[in-house]
């Protein structure tokens, strides 16, 4: 009994590895941290009271017709808006991002992480 409960608590702890790993590969933090970017490059220096970044921080690296030019083979390109929201609005980092243009919108295209 002692070494099917051992058996169970790995498969359980490999399981979990492997699903916050997959949800892990949504967030745009970690393709921050795989080009050698640090938390305090978006955060600040103090990350005891990190800063919440906005659309400046994002533009300090991102050029607005840089992200335009990679997407735009989707019609309509969202970068390219009349309203052109906060980056922060879709793209939110440690969350899966959301299509915010969805909310008066009907536009047939899908974010990184796969929502509509």
């Amino acid at each position: 009994m002692m070494r099917f409960a051992a058996i169970a608590a790995s498969l359980c702890l490999g399981l979990a590895a492997l699903s916050s790993a997959a949800t892990a590969a949504d967030f745009g933090a970690d393709r921050h941290v795989a080009r050698g970017l640090k938390c305090e490059t978006c955060h600040g220096p103090d990350m005891k009271n990190p800063n919440y970044p906005d659309e400046k921080t994002c533009l300090a690296c991102h050029n607005r017709d840089d992200v335009a030019a990679k997407t735009k083979a989707l019609e309509p390109n969202p970068h390219k808006a009349p309203h052109n929201g906060d980056c922060t609005l879709c793209h939110m980092q440690h969350e899966p991002e959301v299509n915010y243009c969805e909310q008066c919108h009907q536009f047939n295209f899908k974010m990184k992480n796969g929502a509509k």
